[in-house]
């Protein structure tokens, strides 16, 4: 049991990495800013995400439609 819980935490904490670096490439944000925004959009997913591509598209459309409000 400690072993996949493991795993789990080492794989989100990889892709919170992973997401924050493409954050700040495509769309120009500071790192803290994105570290924040990934932090959050971690917070609210009740299970792990399906893949990283979907988190990353909502992530990036959350941002959009607070930019545009």
């Amino acid at each position: 049991m400690k072993k996949s819980y493991a795993k789990k935490l080492l794989s989100i904490l990889i892709i919170r990495k992973n997401l924050i670096i493409d954050l700040t490439k495509e769309i120009g944000m500071q790192k803290k800013e994105a570290s924040e925004i990934v932090d959050f959009a971690l917070q609210l997913n009740e299970k792990f995400p399906k893949n990283y591509l979907q988190l990353k598209n909502e992530i990036k459309a959350y941002i959009i439609i607070n930019m545009l409000s």
